[in-house]
């Protein structure tokens, strides 16, 4: 009996650890992208341990099939499980670049864009606007406790999307339509900015053709930022409130 003792806490070890590991094969790599919690600026050692402890935390109530015998089944398994993780997280990752390309388009309209200004949500440099925009976007998730939908819908997901099944063709298919509603997003919000930029340079023009020795650009910008900052900053609650319940939205549907 003493014997069976060690060999059975062993075996209980291993079911335990193969169960972690296929819980955290979703839910971390959800966490890599997942909005406020897989930011640029977080290191990746900080995204990784809070999967691992939202893994820990989460388990006792997950529907974890029992790990697969055969090793090429538990490998497909994890993998079933990472693809369905980055879905979960990639989408909310299409509706949050919405501001991206918002805070580009005012950047442009404001006269406000450089190159070598920083993202905190992408590795690629963008606008000081898309940067105050996406701050105040994670900012926002946090205050409105949109986080706790976040991590609701990321546990309802194996409700939704059981371990170990996909379906690429809706999956796909969401996707797509999320990069779509980014853009219509983005379009939309930017629509004040895309007048003032329109009236802007039409008057820029006028005043050309009729003054065509005065340098109409470099009398023009300061009053083309301070037009931009002040249609910006009467219009920044909706546009962050409508980003914001765009993300919600978009976690409810594995709420429900």
């Amino acid at each position: 009996m003493s014997g069976a003792d060690p060999l059975l806490f062993s075996a209980f070890a291993e079911h335990w650890l193969l169960t972690a590991f296929i819980a955290f094969a979703r839910l971390g790599s959800a966490t890599l992208l997942l909005p406020g919690f897989g930011e640029q600026a977080i290191p990746p050692r900080v995204k990784i341990a809070f999967g691992l402890v939202l893994t820990l935390a989460l388990m006792p109530i997950l529907p974890i099939p029992e790990p697969p015998a055969a090793l090429p089944l538990f490998v497909l398994l994890i993998g079933l499980e990472v693809m369905i993780g980055i879905f979960i997280g990639l989408g909310a990752r299409l509706l949050l670049a919405a501001l991206h390309i918002l805070g580009a388009q005012i950047g442009f309209a404001a006269g406000l864009s450089n190159a070598f200004m920083p993202n905190q949500s992408n590795a690629e440099s963008g606008s000081a606007i898309a940067a105050l925009l996406m701050a105040g976007a994670v900012a926002l998730l946090f205050a409105t406790n949109l986080h706790h939908v976040i991590l609701s819908g990321l546990l309802r997901s194996y409700v939704i999307l059981p371990p170990g099944r996909i379906i690429p063709g809706d999956m796909a298919d969401q996707v797509a339509r999320l990069g779509a509603g980014a853009f219509y997003i983005a379009a939309t919000m930017a629509a004040p900015f895309f007048l003032l930029s329109l009236l802007v340079n039409l008057g820029l023009g006028v005043a050309n053709r009729v003054m065509p020795a005065m340098q109409v650009f470099f009398v023009a910008a300061p009053g083309l930022i301070v037009l931009g900052l002040g249609v910006l900053a009467l219009t920044i609650p909706a546009l962050l409130d409508l980003q914001i319940e765009a993300i919600a939205d978009w976690y409810r549907t594995f709420v429900r």
